[in-house]
């Protein structure tokens, strides 16, 4: 089932001034009335903070929040821009940020207790960029505990909800972010993504979100004191409620000196696209394959060269083993000493050929150099196997996440719960291959709307672009969105 067209919902319920609906607004809309002085500052902050008061018990997804600072900016920005002054691209547009990023005088604890006096004397690269750029932080959104879980919960700020469905998930680890931007608390949010923490969200909660190509943005401030710029795997990206919106905010948050590569098709019906709506290895619901197969044979349809069952010539075990073993490494360094130790106990403990989530963990973990080393040339092949498919499509399709939004289950580790994926149990992290099979190799991945499962949730798309290709991926998603593939908003959906 196809989405209507966001901005035909949003101008059917009421003008530019009605609360109630502009704060569903797409940013490059809403920039657009705020530029020609049809819409002030001051009413669209207004407009958020409407949605923050009237689901914040429910949705929580702003955990922390200072609406009456952002009150004096907005209006700060109103007089500027009635004086004539020259303001930035996004001057007026309220946003927040995924609690892991530093904001100066606000804690950082990654939803960890041991944090909460964490308090950041600098603000975070994107933050930095965001500001220069005009934008009005309204608040932090939540996470899951060190950032390790598809769904957002922890002891410092508690629990985060899907707007669509209060019993469900928003996803994780940029959980309250996707929530924040649902639920039109905020106009976009910026988050992270080392295991699909930018891609479940978007595709739980319904809007879109883009994974950058690594190194594209900068991740310094960003954890327990890291000034690290490009750690490994992990990667900065938007989530917006328009796929227009998440290129407007990549050009303001790359970084100085990286220039985006034009996209490869000027046009859909030119465009070579691969399908991929499950694996035998990672096996993904009906609910949620069968969206994506239906939107690959729209996109058919509307004239662009489609081949189902395509991926590049990758072994899914291996892919699997090296992008788990990796990104574990690539965690360790946040770990204290003591929790390391009791990885070093386990990963002793572990079979060798165990390719269980469960003991992949704890070896990658305490891996050695050499051990680091192999994966890395491992890596390397993967990248060239991915060039050599890009040589043949110019994007791949496939699922973000195993099912839609399932509902809150807090008991235990997440690599010990469960999901219902075609009537059989599956390890919730299994569904990482989605999340390694372009994040290992660095490589962008937009999520869009794809359409709705039989009880009525989301089922987005992930888009996947070659490296660099950030703005080909982008384009895809602008493509479907024209075609129907919107936000909509989640109150006016359960009417």
């Amino acid at each position: 089932m196809a989405f209507a067209s966001s901005t035909s919902v949003i101008e059917a319920t009421a003008g530019v001034n009605d609360a109630e609906s502009l704060c569903y607004w797409p940013l490059w809309r809403l920039t657009q009335a705020l530029q020609t002085q049809a819409l002030s500052a001051q009413t669209l902050l207004d407009a958020c903070e409407a949605a923050f008061t009237r689901d914040h018990e429910t949705v929580h997804a702003l955990v922390i929040h200072d609406h009456a600072a952002a009150r004096a900016e907005a209006s700060r920005i109103d007089a500027a821009r009635r004086a004539g002054e020259a303001l930035g691209p996004l001057a007026g547009i309220p946003f927040s940020i995924k609690e892991s990023f530093d904001v100066a005088g606000w804690p950082t604890t990654c939803g960890d207790p041991a944090h909460a006096q964490n308090i950041a004397d600098q603000d975070a690269a994107v933050i930095t960029r965001l500001r220069r750029a005009g934008a009005v932080l309204l608040g932090k959104s939540n996470v899951p505990l060190h950032l390790r879980d598809w769904q957002s919960h922890n002891a410092v700020y508690g629990t985060t909800r899907n707007p669509h469905d209060p019993t469900r998930t928003p996803g994780g680890s940029s959980g309250g972010s996707a929530a924040a931007v649902c639920a039109g608390m905020s106009v976009f949010d910026v988050g992270s993504d080392i295991g699909s923490s930018l891609r479940n969200p978007a595709h739980y909660c319904g809007i879109f979100s883009h994974k950058s190509t690594h190194g594209l943005i900068s991740l310094a401030g960003h954890g327990i004191r890291s000034d690290d710029p490009m750690p490994d795997i992990n990667v900065a990206g938007p989530l917006a409620r328009s796929a227009k919106d998440l290129e407007i905010l990549l050009r303001v948050l790359a970084q100085d000196g990286r220039e985006l590569r034009a996209p490869r098709p000027v046009q859909l019906d030119h465009c070579r696209i691969g399908v991929l709506s499950s694996h035998p290895f990672a096996p993904v619901d009906s609910e949620v394959s069968s969206v994506i197969e239906s939107l690959a044979r729209r996109l058919e349809q509307s004239g662009a060269k489609v081949t189902m069952q395509s991926m590049p010539s990758i072994e899914a075990e291996e892919l699997w083993r090296t992008y788990v073993l990796m990104l574990r490494a690539a965690t360790s360094m946040y770990m204290n000493d003591s929790a390391y130790a009791q990885a070093q106990e386990r990963a002793r403990a572990c079979d060798p050929h165990d390719l269980s989530y469960a003991a992949l963990q704890h070896v990658g973990t305490v891996l050695d150099h050499r051990a680091w080393l192999q994966l890395a040339q491992a890596r390397r092949r993967f990248a060239r196997a991915w060039d050599d498919y890009f040589q043949l499509y110019d994007v791949l399709l496939c699922p973000a996440a195993a099912t839609p939004a399932f509902e809150l289950n807090q008991a235990g580790e997440p690599w010990q719960r469960m999901l219902s994926v075609n009537g059989r149990p599956q390890p919730m992290t299994t569904q990482l291959f989605w999340a390694g099979f372009s994040g290992l190799c660095g490589l962008p991945s937009t999520v869009t709307p794809a359409g709705l499962s039989t009880e009525g949730l989301p089922v987005g798309v992930q888009i996947i672009a070659g490296h660099g290709e950030d703005l080909t991926s982008l384009r895809v998603a602008q493509w479907l969105e024209d075609l129907g593939y919107c936000y909509r908003p989640p109150r006016m959906r359960r009417q």
